[in-house]
């Protein structure tokens, strides 16, 4: 697994994360969890919040590309996407959201998961003793 350099070590998912509009959307929902769930202590961690920021980014795509398509079938001149692609588009909308939201779960049962400290080892073992 490669580590992009910076404060975030964020897992590489592009060849190319500053010069393309997916690495910066990426970068940016990324930052977002690391904002609001980090810091991530774990690498096991970091590439849930990758797999999540990565399935942030093709629902962005997937839903980009309905929107242009819905809009040439229902304004453009000339050849206009048939109906069926505009369907096809939609439901991969669905699909990249759902994908996301699956993502987004396994994150949250991550962080959920973890060991307790030793102040708290030490209180679960003080109370099974006193009962």
């Amino acid at each position: 697994m490669r580590v992009v350099r910076g404060p975030l070590q964020m897992p590489r998912r592009f060849k190319h994360h500053m010069g393309s509009l997916h690495g910066a959307a990426l970068r940016a929902h990324y930052t977002q969890l690391a904002e609001t769930y980090g810091p991530f202590t774990s690498p096991l961690v970091r590439e849930a919040a990758a797999d999540c920021a990565q399935a942030h980014v093709l629902k962005l795509a997937a839903s980009m590309a309905w929107e242009e398509a819905q809009v040439a079938r229902e304004t453009g001149r000339g050849r206009r996407p048939r109906r069926s692609q505009v369907i096809t588009l939609s439901k991969r909308v669905n699909l990249a959201a759902s994908s996301y939201q699956q993502a987004f779960d396994r994150f949250q049962a991550l962080l959920t998961h973890r060991q307790p400290d030793l102040a708290q080892q030490t209180l679960l073992a003080q109370q099974q003793e006193g009962a």
